[in-house]
Order: C-alpha cells, then structure tokens, then sequence
C-alpha cells in the first residue's frame, strides 16, 4: 500500500469485499489485530477505516461483540475524509466534476476582495455539479474561481475527471503549496434546492477552498454547496509534536 491516506485505501478494499459479498451483511468483521496483520498496517490505521466505514453506515460496532457487516451500500452519499491534499485528489477523483457553464469575468468590488487581487482582474469561472458513480443525486453545486492566467484548463465545459488545481499543476509546471477552508451552514433555495435534488429551505454546508501557489499567489477558489443529509464531513486532528 501507499503511504498516503493508508486507512482510505484499506476502507475501500473493505467496501470492495462488502459490495461484492465477500464480507455479507450481518457478519463480523475479523479483529483489529487480525485485520491489520492482513494489510500490513497499524491497528490505529484499521481503526480509522472502520470509522470510515462507519460514518458510512455500512459498519456498526458493539463492545463485546465486534465490528458487523450492517449494509452492502452506503447510506450517506458522500463520505469525505480530509486530512491532506492527496485526499483533495482523490475526492476529485471519486467525485466528477461536471461543467455546465465556463465564462471569462472581469472582478471587483467584493469578489476582488474576496480573491485578494485588484479590481479589473479577468477570471474564469465555472458553474457545475460534483457526482459520485452510482449516486443519483448531486454531490455538490461547485463554483471554481481560476486565476486567467490558467484559464486554458477548463475554457469550455465539459465532464473533469480530475482535481482542477491538479490540472493546472501538470499543465503549468506550478505547485499547490496551501489550500485554506472554510466551512459554514446556510439552507438551500429554491433554485439550489431543485439542482441538488433536495427541499428549499433545507439544511446546507457550504465549503469554500483557498488554492495557493508559491509567494501564497491564490491560483484557484471553489464554493461547494452540499445538501446535508446526503454529505458527511470528516477531519483528523493531530497534537504537534
């Protein structure tokens, strides 16, 4: 296994076997220790996995009896855990993103302000929906904000199948040193609501992320507004040291 993100790629070869019926609905997972001897990785890894796998309700956990099989399918339609940008690149993987609107902007005022540059700067912005294969509903309603500078990466829409600030990395020979998020509650209108399948009205996470290249020079900004019952967010947080 990579050395990135080991406890996703060992809930995923679980949700594999889930899936497939290796591991059927309402049997017990082997223990920890048996677990992690069979991926080769810490019992701390097969820990986080199976609370990915949890989030996901496709486990439950009980002491005294262990882990169980409580679902072949995902009850949550997206599950995102972040705890780097490998997980940012993988998410982009797992969810395309599919473009509907591509336009060249000239910003001020406020949008200038927020993309900390000065008035009369042109960008592209793009106006679509995130999708997970096999998920009916929209992840997410996704704006991106692109520096015009590497507008030539996405100046017509289309179906990305990759991160956009990972295309403009390859593309430009540039690297995403820091990414800054923000993630705030608002409800759903009537046009938002219709776009993601859900209810006006409806509780809403809105996650806005900063992508800075070197000199801390923003290259990209996206808003992604996610019903909230069909989005769980999870981030670990590790004492320095």
């Amino acid at each position: 296994m990579g050395a990135s993100a080991l406890y996703l790629q060992v809930a995923r070869t679980l949700q594999d076997k889930i899936a497939a019926g290796t591991l059927p609905v309402g049997c017990l997972l082997p223990t920890e220790h048996e677990l992690a001897e069979q991926f080769g990785v810490s019992r701390q890894t097969v820990r986080q996995a199976i609370l990915h796998l949890r989030g996901m309700k496709l486990l439950s956990a009980r002491k005294g009896v262990g882990t169980r099989v409580e679902s072949s399918r995902p009850q949550t339609a997206y599950y995102h855990a972040l705890q780097s940008l490998s997980d940012l690149f993988q998410f982009a993987s797992d969810a395309l993103y599919r473009v509907t609107k591509a336009e060249r902007v000239t910003v001020a005022g406020r949008e200038a302000e927020e993309l900390g540059c000065r008035p009369g700067r042109v960008w592209l912005r793009l106006e679509g929906l995130r999708e997970v294969p096999g998920v009916a509903a929209p992840v997410s309603q996704t704006i991106v904000m692109i520096d015009g500078r590497y507008a030539a990466v996405a100046s017509r829409p289309r179906l990305h199948t990759s991160a956009i600030f990972s295309q403009i990395e390859q593309r430009f020979g540039i690297t995403i040193t820091e990414t800054h998020q923000e993630i705030e509650a608002t409800i759903l209108s009537e046009a938002q609501a219709e776009l993601l399948q859900s209810t006006p009205g409806a509780p809403a996470l809105l996650i806005t992320r900063r992508f800075f290249g070197p000199g801390r020079t923003l290259v990209s900004m996206s808003r992604n507004l996610h019903a909230s019952s069909r989005f769980r967010y999870c981030m670990t947080v590790r004492r320095d040291g």
